[in-house]
């Protein structure tokens, strides 16, 4: 049949493995960020005659964070400020996956707690630590965790992200910045 409309199979099938590509790079990102915290967190317990060694949780976290990741994005939450300098969409981005985090955390918490024979309320006592230091520390922590993440995704749409992928990791690329002022200034 040719000149009839191709089947939305294709498309189907493109954005399945554009979204696979992306829970990959992202759980990637985020395994290696939570095996050093986790890394960490083990050395200094173990310092302390304490040994922790929760290997898999890095792993786990790392899939579901970067599943909620891409349940947001399919959302468009925080898709605002695109027309402002980056650091607006990266900030407005940050505080909304914060948000999302901190709720994927007292899920999770609350979870484990009911696995282990505790109430909602003590497990949801314990996200971050228990004590407000601890919970400054991590959304601190989740504010490095989610920077580069948000600041390779907006520069990405700015530039391309195969461009931007290429520039960082393949061949050094050159890019043009468009200045409205210096380009009237120099027409005759």
């Amino acid at each position: 049949m040719n000149g009839a409309p191709s089947s939305p199979k294709p498309a189907l099938r493109d954005r399945a493995v554009s979204e696979v590509k992306a829970l990959i790079y992202i759980s990637a990102y985020l395994f290696v960020v939570f095996s050093a915290l986790s890394f960490y967190k083990s050395s200094i317990l173990q310092a302390a005659g304490v040994h922790w060694l929760p290997w898999g949780f890095a792993l786990v976290k790392s899939l579901i964070l970067a599943k909620f990741v891409l349940i947001g994005r399919a959302l468009h939450i925080a898709e605002g400020h695109r027309t402002k300098p980056l650091i607006w969409q990266i900030l407005h981005k940050w505080v909304s996956f914060l948000i999302l985090a901190a709720g994927f955390t007292v899920i999770e918490e609350a979870s484990v707690g009911l696995i282990h024979g505790k109430t909602i309320e003590a497990s949801i006592a314990e996200v971050g630590g228990g004590t407000t230091e601890e919970m400054i520390a991590t959304a601190i922590l989740m504010f490095l965790v989610f920077l580069p993440l948000f600041a390779y995704g907006a520069l990405g749409e700015v530039v391309g992200d195969k461009a931007l992928f290429k520039t960082l990791f393949v061949t050094r690329l050159e890019f043009e910045v468009a200045d409205q002022k210096r380009t009237e200034s120099s027409s005759p």
